[in-house]
């Protein structure tokens, strides 16, 4: 029987593609999630006892979304409602404050107030009035403000989260001696999987410590 042609056969990528998905499928899933799977930092003190600030400073900005409301800047009010919604993830989770949820927030607030800074900058290009004039509107006073008071509030809030989420990756450290950002290090310490035994050193054997014999019986 004549051998087939080579066009039969498949091509070498198309078996070396088979092979790593076979691969893929054979491997095990536990240490996939082992990398994602990262222990919350316990909070400190002073995470603690700044967690009635970071409240203070969420509500502060829930006020200037009404204000952005009335003034009819809502692109602005529901892009600043999101960032507090964020916000509201730092203080739940395990403990009563979420130092990771806290590292998030801030970069959220911190380009959120970035634009708010472009925001107020174009508007009082555009404006005929001066700041906080006498003689403007009531309206145009309050857009004003909240143009003004939009991103120091937002930046200030971030400041909170980021001085929150520093002092916990610190306080970890210094207590227990976890690296953050080393999950396998992290769920070690944490019991999620078990130490591993570092391996001993077999024992050096011992010199022969008897007399030596030939084969005639007499001794050497």
């Amino acid at each position: 029987q004549a051998d087939p042609p080579i066009e039969d056969f498949p091509p070498a990528c198309a078996w070396a593609d088979a092979a790593r998905r076979l691969q893929w499928h054979r491997r095990p899933r536990g240490n996939m999630m082992l990398h994602i799977f990262t222990p919350e930092l316990v909070p400190s003190d002073l995470a603690l006892r700044l967690r009635p600030f970071f409240i203070g400073s969420l509500w502060f900005l829930l006020f200037l979304v009404f204000g952005k409301f009335v003034i009819l800047d809502l692109w602005g009010a529901i892009s600043l409602l999101f960032v507090i919604m964020v916000g509201l993830f730092v203080l739940l989770g395990q403990y009563s404050v979420n130092a990771s949820s806290a590292l998030f927030y801030c970069v959220m607030a911190v380009i959120s107030g970035f634009f708010d800074v472009i925001s107020c900058v174009m508007y009082f290009r555009h404006t005929r009035y001066k700041p906080f004039d006498m003689e403007a509107p009531h309206v145009v006073l309050l857009a004003q403000a909240v143009f003004l008071l939009s991103p120091a509030g937002l930046f200030g809030s971030a400041l909170i989260a980021y001085v929150i989420f520093a002092d916990c990756r610190e306080h970890n450290e210094d207590v227990s001696g976890v690296l953050v950002g080393d999950p396998m290090r992290n769920a070690a310490n944490y019991g999620l999987i078990a130490q591993v035994p570092v391996p001993q050193a077999p024992p050096r054997p011992a010199p022969f410590q008897g007399q030596g014999r030939r084969l005639d019986g007499t001794e050497v």
